[in-house]
């Protein structure tokens, strides 16, 4: 485990204790709100040139990390701004093509091989379903492992193989964590996509700071003498909505 916020599963840890995954789910969602709700004017315009750069095949993936480039410095309550967003963008340009390019042709492999399998007939008919379960069980994992990668990338892992093999480390040390968090990125970019208006304005935004904001709070689990595990807990209630000169906030 590095100080810079990079977990190392499987390596030492500072202890064997176990942590629900509730346990990080309850403040990961609370912080990630108050940090959307702080931060909503630049969300919303990172959000904006997120989906014109998606029009672009070649710059839709760069896009995303500068997404969530700016979603880390949100989560981690550093100073964040418009510019970060083309820091990452910049940054992280060929690095994030070879992430889309990669997870584009995982994905068509994983589907034709699915369909193959899938449709053996006679003889062949058992095993190619045995083999077809298996490769969509393979495909959900693949799809889990970008809950923890995107974040690990937009915190300093410059090697795609090491943040793959984290990514799938993480998921494997915490299956009820990622499938929550998935589920519930999932579900809200679908509300969010009904309206229109909120899949353009918000849901690329909100997804990258729950997730960023998801992976800081795992991290504690890891490295709990971290300064993400020393952080006062977030003590905004919703009458600060209504009320935000009497927040309770720590300074």
């Amino acid at each position: 485990m590095t100080k810079d916020g990079r977990p190392e599963p499987g390596g030492t840890r500072a202890g064997p204790t176990r942590i629900r995954a509730a346990d990080v789910l309850r403040p990961t969602f609370k912080r990630a709100f108050w940090h959307i709700y702080d931060h909503l004017g630049t969300l919303i315009v990172a959000n904006l040139l997120w989906c014109i750069l998606c029009l672009g095949v070649v710059t839709a993936p760069p896009a995303t990390a500068g997404l969530f480039r700016l979603a880390r410095r949100i989560a981690a309550d550093e100073d964040a701004r418009l510019a970060d967003f083309w820091n990452g963008f910049r940054r992280d340009f060929l690095r994030s093509i070879k992430l889309g390019a990669f997870t584009a042709g995982s994905a068509a492999l994983l589907w034709f091989n699915i369909r193959f399998y899938g449709r053996l007939q006679g003889g062949a008919a058992f095993a190619g379903t045995a083999l077809a379960t298996l490769l969509v069980w393979s495909a959900a994992f693949f799809a889990l492992m970008h809950v923890h990668l995107h974040p690990l990338l937009s915190a300093g892992d410059r090697r795609l193989r090491t943040a793959l093999r984290k990514s799938a480390l993480l998921v494997l040390d915490n299956p009820a964590f990622s499938i929550a968090i998935a589920l519930q990125s999932v579900l809200i970019a679908a509300l969010l996509a009904v309206s229109g208006v909120g899949l353009l304005l918000l849901a690329g935004s909100l997804i990258a700071v729950i997730l960023s904001t998801g992976h800081r709070e795992l991290l504690k689990k890891y490295f709990p003498g971290s300064d993400a595990a020393s952080e006062p807990r977030e003590t905004r209630s919703w009458r600060d909505l209504w009320r935000p000169w009497e927040s309770q906030r720590p300074r």
